[in-house]
């Protein structure tokens, strides 16, 4: 704030100042400006360090996760994880530009009442925003890195990472807004199967350990809802309770439980039945298959053409909506996961099947560092999914940073990463995709992941089959 012009104001108030005086100087990180900016307005200061010796490194009391998702999926999952970690607090999702934080914004508040904050706001609407954020008007707020500082919000539950931080201090200011004075709280990392390496980095670079879980199950989701709705209904003041006992008490003796259970699945936004979610894309409304056939029941190589010719002779109608398909990464067991429609997986899991395979529904992911694991009847592996987003980002820009003792490790690589990308400020778009490029307004560009939607990776190898089900490998 110093530099960008308000010296001169806190110089001309601390000379209006009494002499005598006891004067306090907070900052989330100590680096050496900060130091020398105590030696010139402090008198043999006291250093109280809560964090410790490393410049960057987050206050106890934060729990960290890093939640594994896709590009597409991200605002899907979204939603959830503030139900199921925020419990109705308060929560900042902090995105990389302002049309992300618009974008976000707008996404949620069909579920979640939600403000953007950013650089295009004006002064008096930033205002409004956030007394209305801390007086609990609303309680998501989305923001670029605007806010990841100099920011007093009191009481913030949940810190959301939608997008990488563009380098650790980022990381630990954004992350700073939560477990504040002392209180416990929760950041959330989102990430890529393309970016693994760089969270490893910033596990590094700031001393901490994530805690890699997977995106929360709809039964979760259920009973945070229904917490948060209970815990809403003890504050409703006894006054107003009386004016609904006769209704209460009518509805009681008519449907007994399930008029609470009524009241309190529409309060929790789930009048519908929920639809299901895909684990591998986490699209509403898709169901996760996994088709397994013994040995000696195949002939050939196992592959996803052998899938959509399986699924053509048992139930056309699958073959013709099934979504990506992934081969089982363990060479002992052929099989493939793939998604399908909710209502065409019902039907194809009561059809009759040939000997030797069998179909089920998978139902709980667990994801660990270097490996998918998918539960069924038993444990199988799911190769790494093939993103759909870019395969860099822009963490590892480390400003005023003598990062030379690295030699060529992985930030090395990050720096040239950014370099190809040529960087994106947080706080702004600057860039756009059209057919598989990156345009820039420099009229730079970098082309974006190789291959399509109808690249399969098998056993961990790309290889290029249409989804056509032409020439396809019979089952018997």
């Amino acid at each position: 704030m110093l530099a960008v012009g308000f010296e001169e104001d806190v110089e001309l108030i601390l000379e209006k100042l009494p002499s005598k005086r006891q004067s306090m100087l907070f900052s989330a990180t100590m680096p050496g400006w900060v130091k020398k900016l105590a030696r010139r307005y402090l008198n043999d200061p006291l250093t109280v360090d809560l964090v410790g010796d490393q410049d960057e490194k987050l206050a106890e009391g934060i729990k960290l996760y890093a939640i594994p998702t896709t590009s597409t999926s991200k605002r899907t999952i979204l939603s959830d994880l503030i139900t199921v970690y925020a419990k109705g607090g308060k929560t900042i999702v902090f995105t990389q530009t302002k049309r992300d934080a618009d974008e976000v914004s707008m996404a949620l508040t069909n579920s979640i009442a939600s403000e953007a904050l950013h650089g295009d706001i004006s002064q008096h609407q930033r205002e409004r925003t956030l007394n209305g954020f801390r007086q609990g008007k609303f309680t998501v707020l989305v923001a670029t890195d605007v806010a990841a500082r100099g920011l007093d919000i009191p009481n913030v539950d949940l810190i959301i990472h939608y997008e990488l931080p563009n380098d650790p201090e980022t990381f630990v200011h954004r992350s700073g807004r939560t477990g504040r004075a002392g209180k416990e709280g929760t950041a959330i990392l989102m990430f890529t199967t393309s970016q693994r390496r760089t969270v490893k980095s910033l596990e590094r670079d700031v001393g901490c350990r994530f805690e890699f879980t997977s995106p929360p199950q709809m039964q979760e989701v259920l009973e945070s809802s229904a917490e948060q709705v209970v815990a809403t209904l003890m504050g409703v003041q006894s006054e107003s309770i009386q004016y609904f006992l006769p209704a209460a008490q009518r509805l009681t003796d008519e449907l007994g439980t399930q008029a609470l259970a009524a009241a309190l699945a529409h309060l929790s936004g789930f009048s519908q039945p929920p639809s299901s979610h895909s684990l591998i894309s986490h699209e509403q409304g898709w169901v996760t298959l996994q088709l397994t056939r013994e040995s000696g029941y195949s002939r050939g190589f196992f592959s996803a053409r052998s899938v959509t010719g399986f699924l053509s002779d048992v139930f056309p109608a699958a073959a013709d909506e099934v979504g990506k398909i992934y081969i089982i990464a363990d060479e002992r067991v052929q099989g493939a996961v793939f998604d399908l429609p909710e209502e065409i997986a019902k039907e194809l899991l009561n059809k009759p099947l040939p000997p030797g395979n069998s179909i089920s529904k998978i139902t709980k992911l667990c994801c660990y560092w270097e490996v998918w694991l998918l539960y069924s009847e038993t444990l199988r592996k799911l190769p790494t999914l093939q993103d759909d987003g870019p395969t860099v980002d822009n963490y590892g820009r480390f400003s005023n940073r003598d990062r030379s003792s690295r030699g060529g490790g992985s930030w090395e690589r990050s720096q040239r990463v950014s370099r190809n990308w040529g960087g994106r400020n947080s706080d702004s778009d600057d860039g756009f995709r059209r057919g598989g490029r990156v345009y820039r307004t420099d009229n730079s560009w970098s082309k974006s992941p190789k291959g399509s939607e109808d690249d399969w990776l098998i056993n961990g190898r790309r290889s290029h089959h249409s989804s056509s089900h032409g020439n396809r490998e019979r089952y018997h």
